[in-house]
Formats: structure tokens, sequence, C-alpha cells
């Protein structure tokens, strides 16, 4: 028996031969949006939300304390809120805008 070639091994796996449309053809379905709420009573500043973001949407202010830089960036993992030693950051989809026809 003959060792695939690299044509060979890549033949099939395509989203057209497994009867697929492509990523152009498919409709997108519109991401979630997350808020990202620190409660500033209960947080001590010590980072480990900062720390644990992939998206980099927490960073310091001046004196130390962790802001909300870029909500639109967060992907609702909830890293920020597992490892939060004192339970002060929530992470939750946020709720649907309601917009109301002015007639």
């Amino acid at each position: 028996m003959s060792e695939p070639t690299e044509q060979n091994k890549n033949e099939g796996t395509g989203p057209e031969d497994a009867g697929e449309s492509s990523d152009e053809e498919r409709p997108r379905k519109p991401r979630k949006r997350f808020e990202i709420d620190i409660f500033r009573a209960w947080c001590k500043s010590c980072g480990i939300c900062a720390a644990f973001c992939p998206a980099h949407c927490i960073a310091f202010d001046e004196e130390g304390a962790p802001v909300v830089t870029d909500e639109d960036a967060c992907m609702g993992c909830g890293w920020c809120e597992i490892h939060c030693p004192d339970f002060a950051i929530s992470v939750r989809p946020r709720k649907p805008k309601i917009v109301q026809d002015e007639d």
C-alpha cells in the first residue's frame, strides 16, 4: 500500500465535498454581546480579571482598579468571573434593545 501524497490527503475534505456550503454562502448569525459588571465595593484590585481576559476587555485605571475598556470585544468566556477571588465581577449576555416605532 502506498503512502498518501500531500495532494491526496487534502482531497475530499473541503466544505463543498462534504455537501456543505462555503462560508460565503451561509448567512451569519449575529454575534452575542455581553455585559461586564465590576462591583467596586467587593473588588480589591488584584488584577486577576485583566490577566485572564483573552480579549483584553479589562484594563486598569490610574488608581490600579480594573475597568472595562472594550465591552464589545467580550466573548463571554467568563474567565474573569471564574477566577475573581472576591466574586466582584459578572459577565452576562446583553439584553436586546427594544426598538419602538414612532407613528
